[in-house]
């Protein structure tokens, strides 16, 4: 039996929901396998064919999609046609609700979201794509090497013309922040611990809840693909004035480490998932 693999097949960008943390940006890297006889060109499958299939499926309904553990007793899932509302119940007794275009959702027949139950799923869904002469497939899913230090966020990008538009995306995101040229653990450990497992919401997004006592927090917008709302835990929330692109996100960390750090010049490399970012520079 012949083994086809490739190393780092695609990169998944995503969220999901659990009942301890909440809603919890991620990025996973992708090696598959595949095994089976050779076909009449002396391939198990060419390398074009598989990377199309798995990285057509996965852009389409893993990456930027919110992944939802349907066999958790606290989780409702509604199905409206071309819309989905998703009811979680966290075990604190707080609850997160989404309401999207039904792309924007993953629904995992598992009580928990994590490597295990995730490649359960694929594999089950990959296999059917694949042709008869590949007898059996194996994929591997890993954080990033280093990914130890890092913060998950969660977002939504009303404006973007892709899937970055959807509320509920995220990713594990690395940082480097330097205070005069000198590289700062101190404000990477601040945020490292500051944003994990969080929501960077929008204030133009917000919509009213049940007054400032509320505990709760909602946005909702339309973009190019649907409607959207989300409610979710204040707590679970780190409001910013403008879009929550990876850009404005180092300027908005290297405004506010600047402020507390006058006369230095501050210059943040803020990582949006694996291998991509922007850098912002600022002195007060």
């Amino acid at each position: 039996m012949t083994k086809l693999f490739v190393k780092k097949l695609t990169n998944l960008d995503f969220s999901f929901l659990d009942a301890d943390r909440g809603i919890v940006g991620e990025s996973w890297l992708l090696d598959i396998e595949l095994s089976g006889k050779l076909n009449e060109q002396g391939m198990v499958l060419d390398f074009g064919i598989v990377k199309r299939l798995v990285k057509d499926y996965i852009n389409q309904y893993i990456d930027h999609c919110l992944l939802v553990p349907i066999k958790y007793e606290g989780c409702d899932v509604l199905d409206l046609g071309k819309e989905v509302e998703v009811a979680f119940y966290l075990r604190d007794g707080q609850s997160i609700t989404q309401r999207s275009i039904s792309d924007a959702v993953a629904k995992i027949p598992a009580d928990k979201i994590n490597i295990e139950s995730v490649k359960a799923f694929l594999l089950n869904e990959l296999k059917a794509l694949l042709p008869t002469n590949v007898s059996d497939l194996d994929i591997h899913l890993y954080t990033e090497p280093g990914s130890e230090n890092s913060y998950q966020y969660s977002h939504g990008l009303r404006k973007h013309d892709g899937n970055c538009q959807r509320i509920a995306h995220g990713h594990r995101s690395s940082l480097e922040v330097f205070i005069d040229h000198k590289r700062s653990e101190k404000w990477e450990k601040y945020w490292f611990e500051h944003w994990q497992d969080i929501y960077i919401g929008t204030n133009r997004h917000l919509v009213e809840t049940q007054g400032a006592s509320s505990q709760y927090l909602q946005f909702k917008y339309e973009a190019p693909q649907g409607k959207f709302s989300l409610k979710l835990p204040k707590n679970k929330c780190y409001l910013i004035d403008v879009e929550s692109t990876v850009e404005n996100i180092a300027e908005h960390l290297a405004s506010v480490i600047a402020s507390k750090e006058p006369g230095k010049k501050v210059l943040v490399r803020a990582f949006e998932g694996i291998d991509k970012g922007a850098m912002a520079e600022d002195c007060q």
